[in-house]
């Protein structure tokens, strides 16, 4: 009876144990889930965590980039702009220079117009006082100087080389001899002739019938016949003027130089 009872006792004591046994593996395996569900929600969230740290971090990295691209973009702009006003100073000062240029012009062309009218009216004057060879040429070229000043189209420059350019032309006749035809006035009338020029030192004439010849007196300021003995050197000298001859010496009445008065 003894052996029963510590039988019924020996397993109730195991039912308990087992029991106990059964709550507290069922307890520690809950207690395991939720630690597993804990890491996991951890694990989740250090990765969640690390992904937002590296997208901060690679933002940073951009907007430091981009911070230093916009420090060059900004040095480069200082730099060109220091560029630009040298370059303004350079421009500004060269704008006073030319202010000044312009300025100087317009003080000489208050001094040069004057000149060039003198210059205008003194070839005029010696025209009429020169042999009158192509003379009504000569004042129309004048004429055209004239006009020439009174225009303002025509640059003080240009109107300045025309004149020199008529000077030239003027002093080249002093050194050259030439033939053409023109119309004379004389006690006979007006006639067509030949003329024949020797620099400035003689003009004569001959009739295209070759019947007279005559010369300008620069004394009397008139044109005078010449004895026919002169009528063949006239028309040697005629072709050689037009190249139809070569030079060679004739004959014909030069006036004697004048003493100075």
């Amino acid at each position: 009876m003894l052996n029963r009872n510590k039988t019924t006792k020996l397993k109730a004591m195991l039912v308990g144990m087992t029991a106990v046994l059964t709550a507290f593996t069922a307890n520690a395996t809950q207690k395991l889930d939720e630690s597993i569900r804990i890491e996991t929600q951890i694990a989740t969230a250090s990765t969640q965590s690390q992904q937002k740290i590296d997208r901060f971090a690679e933002q940073t990295m951009g907007m430091a980039a981009d911070y230093k691209s916009t420090l060059r973009v900004i040095e480069s702009l200082k730099i060109y702009n220091n560029q630009l006003e040298q370059l303004i100073a350079s421009q500004e000062k060269e704008m006073q220079s030319i202010q000044q240029e312009i300025d100087t012009i317009d003080e000489t062309e208050r001094g040069v117009v004057p000149l060039m009218n003198e210059m205008i009216a003194s070839l005029e004057r010696f025209i009429e006082l020169d042999l009158p060879f192509k003379k009504q040429d000569r004042l129309d070229r004048v004429n055209r100087l004239k006009n020439n000043m009174l225009r303002a189209d025509v640059p003080t420059a240009e109107k300045y080389r025309t004149i020199l350019a008529a000077y030239e032309d003027e002093i080249k006749y002093g050194d050259s001899f030439e033939s053409y035809t023109g119309d004379i006035t004389s006690g006979q009338g007006d006639q067509q002739v030949e003329f024949l020029r020797f620099g400035r030192v003689l003009l004569v004439y001959l009739t295209l019938d070759g019947s007279q010849a005559g010369f300008w007196n620069t004394d009397t300021n008139r044109w005078e016949e010449l004895g026919s003995e002169y009528i063949r050197s006239i028309e040697q000298g005629i072709k050689m003027a037009n190249k139809q001859a070569s030079n060679n010496l004739i004959k014909l009445p030069v006036p004697a130089a004048k003493g100075a008065q």
